[in-house]
């Protein structure tokens, strides 16, 4: 095979190992401009594939090379500044504060600026590696070592990345080692693309993992008990985790994740749960306001929103069991009929009536919760018509310190000028901070608040990034300062499916899933939860009446994979204080969103389609032989003589008996092309009718040749 067609095919297949590096890190690290990114995989993808063919010039393509990572870096990290001296210069002053904070933290999730970095040079590595270098083992060991680390330290399932990368080493051997050979690369690309489905099939159909998981126990044993694995958790989650915290009232800064689960939940459908709210916001953070301590027993062990006259659905059991027990009880939305547990709910509960926080009389710790949920009824006419009367509830709701800033009840009303209704004056706010392209979702690069400034008015005006703390916050304090009653949730979100189907579906919630999010009041429709946090979406959120632009705006699933939480304390950066957040969520980029065994196998595919093309004249010579007639004869040998013009090219002026000697010289010392060429003309100009099983032979031998002649002119090529 040619060596430029070699580099081509190994150029598609490092695309497809970039993707599978790519995707698992878009999942945990933002790329906030994907279009800039693939743009520049196909630019220095050129660059390389050219400059194999002039090795000589490498000081040239060198530079080239350089200025197109240069570019890619202003284009992926632009800082707001146009390219030119002033955003290098930003650009190195940034990058040298990142690498510094992320060596004094650690984590697996690393700041925008050096992610982007990281991308940007080891694309061009890798294609280095694979297309110039060809050292393909590099390159595999480089992405699969990448693979291993966010596994292990972020807990993400890559098991389909796994077998990915199974298959294309081994495309990548087999066009290392048989590309000069027709039928071995094809037979071995062809029995790759059988080990693809069997062994996505085994990842769905048996118990692999858990095998390899219990025959790797005593390794990890004694990893465990030398430290290891308590190392790496300290250097990955930092010394600021993610994680549901009572003290919320100091919030801002960058937090990381902790995989810790916290309970697992089994019901029919994903819910948000709920431990309490807070009324005062301070400039800061949050805090419970008034009547914080008062607490009433459970009436019958329900438990109701008191302000709301509506009707609720049927019911459904949901059981919350906590991982070692807690101090806090997390509960979804609706009526709730606690119907057991330990401790016995329909004794033991107490119930914080401003704060809606659940406690035990003896300050037992919960274990087990079984619950009948019945979600409210809400029609769209319903919220359409909903009045927001303040006096229901009380003034602490649009409660907003002296020092807000006035831009921002500015800001409030700039979003809901065209707003007609307090419905849809939520909305626009929600979707204002969903969906702008100037806020940013990130929990490793959100930034303190600095002495002096409001919280919510600082992630508003002047650092729009930041995770579910900034952007629950900044909703209640903007429909605050319109008169919207509003109030601070925390708890934690849907979690991870884990299996069980039915009303038996289960997930598990850790650390990383604790969030915040804003509850709105309505007038008899009571306090309803909101989601503007860009990639999360709460079930209990009204849908029915959200404008569809509002609900394309989010690329991602309903349900997270991961979160993350802010700190309560402000920089002492203690474990145990992180207050709830959300979790870093799929990138923007449809990376994730594409079917891997589809990818696979087109790629395969394609590699396929190239070689048959390859050997097109000995592929079309098989083919017309097969059910080969006498009057199929004529339009079968004209096709021939269509892909036959990959070997020699007939002028017009050229008569077919002097072409087929032609084509025999160069084929060898047999005249099959002769012998066919004198049978078509003799159907053709003499009427005759030739044996067909003749025919056939000769075709037979054409094929053969034509596949020799190939053979023969790929090691030419090749040495």
């Amino acid at each position: 095979m040619p060596k430029w067609l070699q580099r081509f095919i190994m150029v598609l297949l490092t695309w497809w190992l970039l993707f599978l590096f790519l995707q698992p890190f878009a999942d945990i690290n933002p790329i906030g401009h994907p279009r800039a990114l693939v743009v520049y995989v196909i630019g220095i993808s050129l660059i390389l594939y050219v400059a194999t063919f002039w090795p000589q010039w490498w000081p040239f393509w060198g530079i080239i090379t350089i200025a197109a990572m240069i570019g890619g870096l202003w284009a992926i990290v632009p800082l707001k500044l146009p390219f030119g001296l002033s955003w290098l210069t930003a650009y190195l002053r940034t990058f040298s504060a990142a690498t510094s904070k992320f060596l004094r933290v650690g984590g697996i999730d690393v700041p925008t600026v050096l992610s982007m970095t990281l991308i940007i040079t080891l694309v061009a590595f890798l294609l280095l590696l694979t297309v110039v270098v060809r050292f393909y083992p590099g390159a595999i060991a480089i992405v699969l070592s990448y693979l291993l680390a966010v596994h292990i330290f972020n807990g993400n399932d890559l098991t389909t990345q796994f077998i990915q990368l199974a298959v294309l080493t081994g495309l990548m051997a087999m066009l290392h080692l048989y590309g000069n050979h027709w039928w071995p690369l094809l037979i071995g690309c062809t029995l790759i693309s059988g080990v693809t489905l069997g062994l996505a099939w085994l990842s769905t159909s048996t118990s692999l993992n858990e095998q390899l998981a219990d025959i790797s126990v005593p390794f990890r044993d004694r990893l465990n008990q030398r430290g290891f694995y308590a190392g790496i958790q300290t250097y990955i989650n930092g010394s600021r985790r993610t994680g549901y915290t009572e003290n919320s009232r100091v919030l801002g800064g960058p937090v990381y994740d902790d995989p810790t689960p916290v309970f697992t939940a089994t019901s029919a459908e994903a819910s948000y749960y709920r431990v309490a709210v807070d009324a005062t916001y301070t400039g800061t953070g949050w805090q419970p306001g008034v009547n914080q301590s008062q607490t009433v027993p459970l009436d019958g062990a329900i438990m109701r929103d008191p302000n709301a006259s509506v009707d609720y659905g049927p019911a459904q059991s949901t059981t919350l069991i906590f991982n070692g027990s807690k101090s806090f009880l997390p509960l979804p939305y609706g009526q709730l009929t606690f119907t057991g547990g330990q401790p016995d709910p329909t004794t033991d509960f107490l119930l914080n009536t401003a704060t809606r926080r659940v406690s035990t009389i003896n300050q037992s710790r919960f274990q087990r919760i079984d619950i009948q949920v019945q979600p409210k009824q809400i029609t769209s006419a319903q919220l359409t018509a909903a009045t927001s009367n303040r006096q229901q509830v009380g003034s602490r709701y649009l409660q907003l310190p002296s020092t807000l800033p006035k831009r921002v009840k500015q800001l409030a009303e700039k979003i809901t000028a065209k707003a007609q209704t307090p419905y849809e004056k939520v909305l626009a706010i929600q979707n204002y901070l969903k969906s702008d392209p100037r806020f940013t979702y990130s929990k490793t690069d959100a930034q303190l608040t600095p002495p002096g400034h409001d919280y919510v008015d600082y992630f508003l005006f002047d650092a729009p990034i930041g995770y579910c703390d900034n952007f629950s916050s900044a909703m209640v304090v903007l429909c605050r300062s319109i008169g919207l009653p509003a109030r601070w949730a925390k708890g934690f979100n849907t979690g991870t499916f884990i299996g069980g189907s039915g009303q038996h579906k289960e997930y598990v919630i850790r650390n990383s899933n604790a969030h915040s999010w804003p509850e709105v009041y309505f007038t008899n429709l009571g306090w309803l939860p909101f989601e503007p946090t860009p990639g999360f979406n709460d079930p209990a959120t009204p849908q029915e009446n959200i404008p569809a632009a509002s609900a394309n705006n989010s690329v991602f699933d309903s349900t997270p994979s991961s979160s993350s939480v802010s700190s309560s304390a402000p920089v002492s950066r203690k474990p145990s204080t992180s207050s709830p957040s959300a979790t870093k969520t799929h990138s923007r980029s449809s990376l994730s969103n594409v079917p891997w065994l589809v990818i696979s196998l087109l790629i395969v595919s394609l590699l396929l389609i190239i070689l048959a093309f390859w050997q097109l004249p000995a592929l079309v010579a098989w083919l017309i032989g097969i059910g080969l007639t006498t009057t199929r004869f004529p339009r079968r040998y004209r096709l021939l003589l269509w892909s036959l013009r990959r070997i020699q090219h007939r002028p017009a002026s050229q008569t077919l008996s002097a072409y087929a000697k032609i084509i025999d010289t160069r084929l060898g010392e047999q005249t099959n092309m002769s012998r066919l060429t004198q049978a078509y003309e003799q159907m053709i100009f003499g009427k005759t009718t030739v044996n067909p099983e003749t025919l056939a032979l000769s075709l037979q031998a054409l094929r053969r040749q034509l596949f020799a002649y190939r053979q023969r002119a790929f090691h030419v090529k090749h040495n």
